[in-house]
C-alpha cells in the first residue's frame, strides 16, 4: 500500500558520503516529524495494511521496532523503536549504516566507544575504550556513522525516531563476549521455530506496539 503523499516524500537523499549532510538533513527531518502527531498517527496505523513495512517491523534481542516509512530511491527508512530490553543493551555493537535519532519519550545512557584496533571487522570488549558518554532524554538527537561502536542503555519507557541510511558494509558486529544468553532473546513467533536475534513482528505484536503508543499519547 502506498503511504498517503506527505512533507516526506520532498526529504532529499541520504545516499551521500557527507556525514555533516546526513546530519542537518536528518535532523530537520526527525525535529519536524517529532512535532508532526497526526503523520506518526497515520504512519503507524498504515503499517498493519503494507506487507512490506509489517514485513520489515521487527521484534530484537534489543528492542521492538516499527518500520514507518521507507524511500529506497532516496536511500533512507524511518523507524520507530520502543520496547528496549535494559538487561540486553549492554552489548557494544556497530551497524551497517549511518543512522540519526531523536527521543521521543524516556531515555538511555549513551557510551560511544573508541576502537583501539582500527575501523573495520569483528572486536571484542577489550578493544574499547569509552570515548563520549551522554545522557540522552526526549528531545535529544544524533547521528553516528557505520564505523562508530556504542551503547544505549534505555529505560523501560524509552520510544525514538531512527532514520536508517544505505547500507555501506556486508556485516555489522558486536562484542560478542557480552552477547545475551540465548534464553533472552525473542521467543519464536510460533511453536517450534528456533529463537532468532531478529524476526518480524507478528499482527498481535504489532497491535500491542500501536496500542502501547496510545496508551502513552504518542499517536492519537
Amino acid at each position: 500500500m502506498r503511504t498517503a503523499t506527505t512533507w516526506l516524500d520532498r526529504v532529499p537523499s541520504l545516499d551521500i558520503p557527507d556525514l555533516r549532510e546526513v546530519d542537518r538533513i536528518s535532523r530537520a527531518l526527525l525535529d519536524q516529524f517529532a512535532d508532526d502527531r497526526d503523520l506518526l498517527t497515520l504512519l503507524v496505523s498504515e503499517v498493519l495494511h503494507d506487507p512490506e513495512r509489517l514485513a520489515a517491523s521487527r521484534v530484537t534481542l534489543l528492542l521492538n521496532r516499527l518500520s514507518l516509512y521507507q524511500a529506497p530511491d532516496r536511500g533512507f527508512e524511518i523507524r520507530l523503536n520502543m520496547n528496549p530490553r535494559p538487561d540486553n543493551q549492554l552489548v557494544p555493537h556497530d551497524h551497517c549504516y549511518a543512522f540519526a535519532t531523536r527521543i521521543l519519550a524516556g531515555g538511555y545512557l549513551h557510551v560511544v566507544r573508541r576502537r583501539t584496533d582500527g575501523w573495520d571487522g569483528p572486536f571484542t570488549g577489550a578493544d574499547l575504550e569509552p570515548a563520549i558518554v551522554t545522557v540522552e532524554r526526549p528531545g535529544s538527537a544524533y547521528t553516528l556513522d557505520h564505523t562508530m561502536v556504542h551503547q544505549a542503555v534505555m529505560e523501560p519507557d524509552t520510544v525514538t525516531l531512527f532514520v536508517r541510511c544505505p547500507r555501506r558494509k556486508k556485516l555489522s558486529h558486536a562484542a560478542e563476549e557480552l552477547m545475551p544468553p540465548k534464553e533472552t532473546w525473542p521467543a519464536p513467533a510460533e511453536p517450534g521455530d528456533p529463537t532468532v536475534e531478529s524476526r518480524p513482528a507478528t499482527v498481535e505484536e504489532y497491535t500491542q506496539m500501536r496500542t502501547y503508543l496510545m496508551q502513552h499519547r504518542l499517536i492519537n
